[in-house]
């Protein structure tokens, strides 16, 4: 029976080893994607074994949905945060969208990451729980704004402030694919300008002041 002391020691260490995982992963993702990586390309990055990792994570599916869910965490935190302060639904809808254009401005190869909760015709799911568990973390994010259109809104209908709080997040994410593609160059640098027009108009239209 290990002691206590070994315990916390084996604890410590199988969470550093998953840490340097995650870490390298993450790497491997960025440059070749899920369907480039393998369990050997991750474990070579991270200078493991491939037979380190497999007492941590099934497969690379399992270590992709670990660092997404990572990225996803740190996006809600970020827009969480910056809601928190705000003394009105309007300025809080603001704040956290351009909480998240800037979280995912600074990092395009998260964004390309979170991009695949939206590939619904890839061929294959990460299966195992994992993209139900991811969207689960995306809803949560979805309903920060949900509750604050619905408390900016004269006539709340609540089925249409998810539908609103969704259509925002995709106008969000649509402007920072075009802008770290290169497709919006002809607009200059000027996708968080026209995130905040959407984002004033919407406000505007919800309140009845439109």
């Amino acid at each position: 029976m290990q002691s206590p002391v070994a315990k916390n020691y084996q604890g410590a260490l199988d969470s550093y080893r998953r840490r340097l995982i995650v870490d390298a992963a993450r790497l491997v993702f960025e440059r070749v994607g899920l369907e480039g990586a393998s369990i050997r390309t991750i474990a070579q990055a991270a200078g493991c074994t491939t037979g380190a990792i497999y007492p941590h994570f099934r497969g690379k599916e399992e270590i992709y949905a670990a660092v997404l869910s990572e990225s996803l965490s740190a996006v809600v935190r970020d827009a969480d945060h910056a809601m928190g302060g705000a003394s009105t639904p309007a300025r809080a809808i603001r704040r956290g969208t351009l909480a998240i254009y800037k979280y995912y401005d600074a990092r395009p190869a998260e964004l390309s990451l979170a991009l695949h909760l939206f590939n619904g015709g890839r061929p294959n799911k990460l299966g195992q729980g994992l993209d139900e568990a991811l969207k689960h973390q995306l809803d949560g994010l979805l309903a920060l704004f949900a509750e604050q259109v619905r408390s900016a809104t004269r006539k709340p209908f609540l089925p249409m402030t998810g539908i609103e709080a969704t259509a925002l997040f995709t106008y969000l994410v649509g402007l920072l694919v075009l802008r770290h593609s290169g497709r919006i160059d002809v607009l200059g640098n000027k996708a968080s300008i026209l995130l905040a027009h959407y984002t004033k108009n919407m406000i505007a239209r919800l309140s009845g002041r439109a």
